[in-house]
């Protein structure tokens, strides 16, 4: 019993140790050139925020044991603390007060005449008011036995409060250290935002450029949390100061929300949360203006604001749990990388937040922790990076390599079939001849072997135009054919056109030209054979006895002519293809053609530096438009 209660007795006496509070005055000695007020603090809260100066000195103040949080309010905290000067000890010291980023900081440090000497600083007031231009709220004040120092400090941010008193060349020395050190971090990122900015930029990848904007907007956070960007800014600080971190903030959001999806291939792998991933980078570009102007923000807009901090929060976790599943599947290394790559910065958030909530005391540790994970964060996302660069750049070689083999199957392709097609032509020729001959000479065939013969001859005739059309286009595209423009009666044109047609196709054929005598230059011969080949689409895609127009007009742009029928269409998928090689839609089932017509028509209208157009609707017929500017010197084709 005696011995259980010896150690009791020595537990309270260790708990009584740590709970007594430290001395209420900081010792400055000949020999200190740093003395920390942690420890020496007295706190008081005014929620009314109407307490002056002199109210407050006669109010009962609680010693804070440490740098800790007082969390988030609208009160105002006054601090207090006493100076216990040693003999021999310097008169000139220098108080220091953070974190940087409290916005009203009012310090009142006793006088040896007992008035008291008032400076007003903060994160919102005007930098050149500093007493000393630090990024820390920094005082030069004489130091004598007693004297006390008070602080009040009004902040929207977490009210983190911690101050030091310098020696006015240890003062110095630190704040040369400490700003080469966050200049360093800083040079770190920038160079990084240019990095992928530029790469983003020549390769075209999204998530390269989406990523450099996330760190330039940690550029922009931090400028902000570290009390530069008064600096920087001087007399605009009162406005940019508070907006650009807020930019940085819904930027950066913006920008790793973009990167993710593209990143993992939401829209692909996972629809629902490519979805969600967009709805909420919308809804972040939508608060941009109010963090351009905050006189705009109400208290419903606030609570979209919170809704847009939750839909991040999620989205982050999301995008963790989606690359942690396409690496189970894929073994990707890179995707493990982006996964670390977030939860080193994740940790240090989630420290930094507990600090500002109070749950962790304010030290080095917690204070640069963010900061520190960033730097890790950027190398190893580098690293992540640079393996999808290796990845597209294998990719793209993969690319290039395929499309070499393409390109030369289909140019000996080409030749084959040009080849073949020349051969085709001599016996095709011959054939018709004979089948011509035998229905001069045999004029008494049954009529089931005469139909036959036509058969022969229309099929030959069919397969001559196909191995016309097809060598035609071979001549365009490899500037084979030479242009011969000269004026051109539009009417005369349009009527030789439609008298090619059989005269039950030509009857449904309305043509309109306006004005009458419209002419333009062009090679005739080309034109004919195009526009021929529109009106043959237009009566055999069209129901038997509908009308089909041709109109010709001229306006500011040139010459118009429009080509209208009233058969079943194209949908959009259809009429972006329209044009490719050998492409027939799913209405051309049944009808003969070879899918180059309107290739091979395009090309004249690009030969003569115009434009082919085609609108239509599913069911509701096609209308193709020819385009032509009006030509006052030859083009060659």
């Amino acid at each position: 019993m005696k011995r259980h209660a010896a150690l009791w007795l020595l537990w309270l006496a260790l708990a009584s140790t740590l709970l007594v509070p430290a001395a209420a005055d900081v010792e400055l000695r000949t020999q200190t050139s740093r003395a920390s007020l942690e420890g020496a603090l007295e706190h008081f809260q005014d929620p009314s925020r109407s307490l002056s100066f002199q109210a407050v000195r006669g109010q009962d103040f609680q010693r804070l044991p440490d740098y800790r949080s007082l969390g988030y309010g609208n009160a105002n905290h006054w601090f207090r603390a006493q100076v216990s000067h040693g003999p021999g000890a310097p008169s000139r010291w220098i108080l220091a007060i953070g974190s940087p980023e409290l916005e009203e900081v009012d310090v009142w440090v006793e006088l040896h005449d007992g008035g008291f000497d008032h400076h007003a600083m903060g994160y919102y007031r005007p930098y050149e008011e500093r007493p000393l231009q630090t990024r820390l709220f920094a005082i030069p004040f004489d130091a004598f036995e007693g004297a006390h120092i008070y602080i009040r400090v009004r902040s929207n941010n977490a009210i983190n409060v911690h101050a030091e008193v310098w020696q006015p060349a240890a003062f110095s020395a630190y704040q040369t250290r400490d700003n080469f050190y966050r200049g360093l971090y800083f040079g770190v990122l920038l160079i990084s935002v240019f990095l992928y900015a530029i790469l983003g930029a020549r390769l075209r990848d999204i998530p390269m450029a989406a990523y450099a904007g996330y760190l330039a907007s940690l550029v922009l956070f931090h400028l902000g949390t570290n009390g530069y960007l008064p600096m920087l800014l001087g007399n605009y600080a009162a406005w940019l100061t508070d907006t650009l971190p807020r930019m940085g903030w819904l930027g950066g959001a913006v920008a790793i929300v973009l990167m993710w999806d593209k990143l993992l291939d939401l829209k692909r792998h996972y629809p629902f949360i490519h979805h969600l991933y967009w709805f909420t980078l919308l809804l972040n570009l939508a608060l941009l203006p109010f963090a351009l102007l905050p006189s705009l923000v109400t208290a419903w807009l606030l609570v979209v604001v919170k809704l847009a901090n939750v839909l991040n929060s999620v989205n982050f976790m999301l995008g963790m749990a989606v690359a942690l599943t396409l690496w189970r599947r894929s073994r990707r290394i890179e995707l493990m990388l982006y996964f670390f790559a977030f939860i080193i910065p994740a940790i240090g958030a989630l420290v930094n937040t507990a600090a500002n909530q109070g749950i962790l005391p304010q030290n080095m540790l917690t204070a640069n922790l963010y900061q520190a994970a960033s730097l890790v964060h950027v190398l190893v996302m580098s690293f992540g990076m640079a393996l999808r660069l290796r990845q597209l750049q294998r990719d793209k070689a993969s690319a290039e390599q395929e499309a070499a083999i393409a390109t030369q199957r289909t140019e000996e392709q080409r030749r084959f079939v040009a080849m073949l097609s020349h051969e085709f032509r001599n016996p095709l020729a011959a054939i018709d001849r004979s089948a011509q001959m035998i229905q001069l000479k045999a004029p008494g065939l049954m009529p089931s072997e005469a139909q036959r013969l036509a058969g022969i001859r229309n099929n030959t005739a069919t397969l001559s135009s196909l191995v016309d059309n097809f060598l035609l286009v071979e001549r365009l595209e490899h500037q084979g054919v030479a242009s011969a423009r000269k004026p051109c009666r539009i009417r005369a044109l349009l009527e030789s056109i439609v008298s090619q047609q059989a005269e039950t196709e030509a009857q449904r054929v309305h043509l309109s030209v306006y004005p009458d005598d419209l002419s333009c230059e062009l090679d005739e011969t080309l034109i004919a054979a195009a526009l021929g080949n529109l009106l043959d689409n237009a009566l055999r895609y069209s129901p038997a006895g509908s009308q089909v127009r041709i109109q010709a007009l001229r306006d500011e742009t040139g010459l118009r002519i429009q080509i209208i029928d009233h058969g079943p269409g194209l949908d959009d998928e259809a009429l972006a293809k329209l044009g490719t090689p050998y492409f027939r839609a799913e209405t051309s089932i049944g009808k003969k053609g070879s899918g180059l017509g309107y290739h091979f028509t395009q090309r004249i209208v690009q030969a003569h530096d115009g434009e082919l157009y085609a609108h239509s609707g599913q069911g509701r017929g096609l209308m193709v438009e020819v385009v032509l500017p009006w030509g006052q010197t030859p083009y060659g084709v």
